[in-house]
C-alpha cells in the first residue's frame, strides 16, 4: 500500500515503512523529541482499547522533508508546535466524525452513552492534491478559498461490523488566527485553541443514503426537528457555512498559490521515486548539470564560513589518524573500513545530530538474532543512520569547496 507521494506505509499507523522515519535528517541542525503521544481515536481491528499514535516531532520533520514541504517559514524549533497543531486539529477532526456517527448510528447505539456509539477509526487517507467535489463547488461557484488539505476517513461500526467512510476538507482562514501560547501548542483535546483552521466534516456520498444523511438528518438533528420521527438525537455539531466570509475572500490567490505549491510537491515526489532506466536520458544529464550549476552559483556568508573553516582545521586535528588509514589503504576491504572510519570522525564534527543517531542506532541490543524481522530491522536502520551521516558528510564537503573558493583566507596556507 502506498500513500499520495508513492512511498510504501505501514498499514498499522499510516506512516511511511522507513528506517528513517524516526532518525534526524541528513541536514538537521538540531535534535528532535522521537516521543509519540497517544490519540483518543480507537484503533479499528483492535479489541483492547488501543487508539492510534500520532507522529514524534522527529518523524513528522522527515515526512516535510520527503514531501518538499520544509519552507524557510518552517525550521525544526517549529516542530513541538506543529506536532501539536496536527494533532489537535486530528482530534477536533475526529470529534466532529463522532458527532455524526451519533446521528446515523442512533437506532444501534440507543444504549450506548459515548459520543458516536464505540466507532473506531479503521484507517485514512492524505489526498492533498485531490479537490473534493463539494471543495471544487464551493470555489468555483461561491468564489471560496481553497482547502491547504484533504482527508478521506474510514470508521468501523462494532455494532454492525459496516464501515462508513469521510471526507474532510481543511481550510485556514488568516484572519482568525491568535498569537496566544495556547493556538501555538494547543492542548490535545482543547478545541477552541485553534480558531483559524476550519474542519469541514461530512460522510462521502458514495449513496443516495449519504444525500440524505447529509442533507435531511443532521440539519433535522441540529434543530431538534422530528427527532423521534427519525429515531435520531438532537446534535451539537455546527457545520462550515458555504458562503465564504468577507475576509476569507481576500484569501483566495493565497489559497491558490499554496494548492500550487501542493501539486508541485506532490508531483516532484513521485517523480524521485520513479525508477529510472539505468541507461541516462539527455533530459536526465541537463538536470544533474543543472544542480551542479546551481551548487556553484551557491554562496556562504562570512559567518557561516569562518565556521566552515573552524570545523575544517577540527577535523584536521581530530581525524589524523582516519586520514593516515584512508590514505595508506591497499585492498578494497582496508578502504571501505578506512573510509567508514573517516566519515564518522568527520561526521562526530560538523553532523553531531547524525552522528549521535548512528551511535545510538549500533547500541541497539538485537535481543534474539535468530528473529528474522528483528536482525533486518536493526540492519536497516543503521544503513539508513549511516546513509544519513555521509548525506550530510557530502554536504559539509561542498561548503568547504564553496568556503575556500570565496574566502581563501580563512584557510591559511
Amino acid at each position: 500500500e502506498y500513500n499520495v507521494y508513492s512511498q510504501p506505509i505501514d498499514p498499522s499507523n499510516q506512516m511511511p515503512s522507513s528506517p528513517h522515519s524516526n532518525l534526524p535528517s541528513p541536514f538537521q541542525q538540531s535534535a528532535l523529541s522521537t516521543s509519540r503521544v497517544s490519540s483518543n481515536i480507537p484503533k479499528g481491528g483492535t479489541e483492547d482499547g488501543s487508539t492510534w499514535t500520532y507522529p514524534s516531532p522527529q518523524m513528522f520533520y522527515n515526512s516535510l522533508v520527503r514531501k518538499n514541504k520544509l519552507g524557510d517559514d518552517t525550521t525544526e524549533e517549529d516542530m513541538d508546535s506543529v506536532v501539536a497543531l496536527h494533532n489537535n486539529m486530528n482530534e477536533k477532526t475526529w470529534h466532529k466524525v463522532m458527532q455524526w456517527e451519533d446521528i446515523l448510528t442512533a437506532p444501534q447505539n440507543a444504549q450506548q452513552s459515548e459520543l458516536g456509539g464505540g466507532a473506531k477509526l479503521s484507517r485514512f487517507q492524505g489526498r492533498p492534491s485531490d479537490l473534493s467535489p463539494k471543495a471544487y463547488f464551493k470555489h468555483y461557484i461561491l468564489g471560496h478559498p481553497l482547502p491547504f488539505d484533504r482527508h478521506d476517513w474510514v470508521v468501523l461500526r462494532p455494532h454492525s461490523n459496516t464501515e462508513q467512510r469521510y471526507v474532510i476538507d481543511y481550510y485556514y482562514d488568516e484572519s482568525r488566527a491568535k498569537t496566544t501560547q495556547e493556538s501555538a501548542t494547543p492542548h490535545l483535546t482543547d478545541f477552541n485553541a485553534v480558531q483559524s483552521i476550519l474542519v469541514d466534516v461530512r460522510p462521502a456520498l458514495d449513496g443516495w443514503q449519504s444525500m440524505l444523511q447529509r442533507a435531511v438528518l443532521m440539519p433535522l438533528a441540529r434543530r431538534g426537528i422530528f427527532t423521534s420521527v427519525f429515531s435520531i438525537k438532537s446534535s451539537e455539531f455546527t457545520p462550515l457555512p458555504l458562503q465564504p466570509t468577507s475576509n476569507m475572500k481576500t484569501q483566495v490567490g493565497e489559497s491558490l498559490m499554496v494548492w500550487e505549491t501542493i501539486q508541485n510537491s506532490v508531483k516532484e515526489s513521485k517523480q524521485r521515486l520513479e525508477s529510472k532506466s539505468m541507461l541516462l536520458k539527455k533530459e536526465d544529464i541537463d538536470e544533474q548539470e543543472g544542480e551542479t550549476e546551481e551548487i556553484l552559483l551557491a554562496k556562504l556568508s562570512k559567518e557561516e564560513a569562518e565556521q566552515v573553516a573552524t570545523n575544517f582545521s577540527k577535523i584536521l586535528q581530530t581525524c589524523t589518524h582516519a586520514r593516515k588509514l584512508m590514505n595508506e589503504c591497499t585492498s578494497e576491504d582496508e578502504c571501505a573500513k578506512a573510509s567508514l572510519s573517516l566519515t564518522t570522525c568527520m561526521a562526530s564534527i560538523v553532523c553531531p545530530v547524525q552522528h549521535s543517531a548512528l551511535v545510538s542506532s549500533l547500541n541497539v541490543e538485537v535481543k534474539n538474532e535468530e528473529n528474522e524481522k528483528e536482525v533486518l530491522e536493526y540492519n536497516g536502520r543503521v544503513e539508513a543512520a549511516l546513509e544519513n551521516v555521509a548525506t550530510c558528510v557530502q554536504g559539509n564537503d561542498l561548503k568547504v569547496q564553496l568556503a575556500k573558493r570565496d574566502y581563501p583566507e580563512l584557510f591559511g596556507n
